[in-house]
């Protein structure tokens, strides 16, 4: 009877067990099914219409010299004195004496060729009266003076006395002309880049005693991509001049006005760039000083870029199209081609759009934009 029980009762509990939980399986009510909300994305748009623009062409280039010498001294000799300007950084005009080499040698020689034409002096006029009495000779001798050699008449020592003339008064002129050139002068207005001249150096024709660069102007070369130089006039002989904004990233607050003077004959074969070439008068001048050196960059009025709709860079996707906004508050891609672009906005023509303008575009579209999309405007 015992060991009935004990099979009997684990067996009852167990089918109790069962019982109780499919009732109450079977109550639990049934699982409803829910559709996620629908999420309606925010886009920031801006509204366009198609005009005409005129965004300039940007481009960049280095503040190149427009006239630049280093000073090399025609005589040698010992420098005896150095100017106070001469300077790196100072500023000089044209003819100023930067340097003074030793002049003796030279104003011996200067005196030595001074002698030697003063007895050149002596001997023509020792043969010019030799030779007059050489023809009253002949003469009186009864002979036509027709007959008589050059050498008898003393023609040949005369016309060599007067070429001793001549290369005393040639040697005088070049012992003059040395001793000018012992004074190192500022060929024109100029700023010192570099110096190397000391007093006791011994300058020869091989010495570089400095650097000046021009203040008078200053050049600007410049590349222009086929599609920029397409939109401006390059400058030609016959066309004037044309006014063009610099600004340099060294000095963010300074501007300064160039021109746009001369076009290169020869296009770059590898890129099919075109240079320009900029000019600045004064470029040290100046409140904001422009050094040679400085990178710039260069803002050139352009020609005008018609029927044009002006967009955020972002806006136009691939290239190739934007995302517009219905009346409906849908989204529609319409095609667009890029024109121009400048500054972070891009130049764009639309294709073919149901859509009347003005357009409000996505300025910022997101990768799951779908044709239809709904979607709503951010305040």
């Amino acid at each position: 009877m015992k060991i009935a029980l004990r099979i009997l009762v684990p067996i009852i509990i167990l089918t109790a067990a069962y019982t109780l939980a499919k009732k109450m399986i079977a109550s639990k009510p049934p699982l409803q099914s829910k559709q996620p909300p629908i999420v309606v994305p925010t886009v920031d748009t801006v509204k366009r219409s198609a005009e005409d623009h005129s965004p300039p062409v940007i481009t960049f280039g280095t503040v190149q010299s427009y006239f630049e010498t280093t000073l090399t001294p025609q005589v040698s000799g010992t420098i005896t004195k150095v100017s106070e300007t001469f300077r790196v950084g100072r500023e000089v005009k044209a003819g100023e004496i930067l340097a003074q080499i030793d002049t003796t040698d030279y104003e011996t020689t200067l005196a030595r060729e001074t002698a030697t034409l003063t007895a050149n002096q002596r001997t023509l006029e020792e043969e010019i009266i030799r030779s007059k009495q050489a023809e009253e000779d002949w003469i009186a001798s009864g002979r036509q003076l027709s007959s008589a050699s050059p050498f008898v008449l003393r023609k040949p020592q005369l016309a060599s006395a007067n070429a001793s003339i001549t290369s005393s008064h040639a040697a005088i002129k070049k012992a003059q002309t040395d001793i000018e050139r012992c004074s190192i002068k500022a060929p024109f207005d100029a700023i010192i880049s570099k110096r190397n001249a000391s007093v006791g150096n011994f300058a020869s024709a091989q010495s570089q005693l400095g650097t000046l660069v021009a203040t008078q102007k200053a050049e600007i070369r410049l590349p222009l991509t086929p599609n920029q130089a397409a939109r401006i006039s390059l400058p030609n002989q016959s066309s004037p001049s044309q006014a063009i904004t610099l600004t340099s990233p060294t000095k963010p607050a300074a501007k300064w006005t160039a021109a746009l003077v001369r076009t290169e004959p020869v296009i770059d074969p590898t890129n099919q760039v075109v240079f320009v070439i900029a000019e600045i008068d004064h470029p040290y001048d100046r409140e904001q000083a422009l050094p040679i050196g400085t990178f710039v960059n260069a803002t050139i009025p352009a020609q005008q870029v018609p029927n044009a709709i002006e967009v955020p860079e972002v806006a136009l996707v691939n290239d190739a199209h934007i995302w517009a906004v219905t009346a409906e508050m849908t989204l529609v891609k319409i095609p667009a081609k890029r024109i121009y672009s400048h500054l972070g906005n891009a130049y764009i023509q639309l294709g073919k759009s149901e859509l009347p303008p003005p357009f409000t575009i996505v300025s910022r579209p997101l990768t799951n934009f779908r044709s239809g999309m709904k979607v709503r405007l951010a305040e």
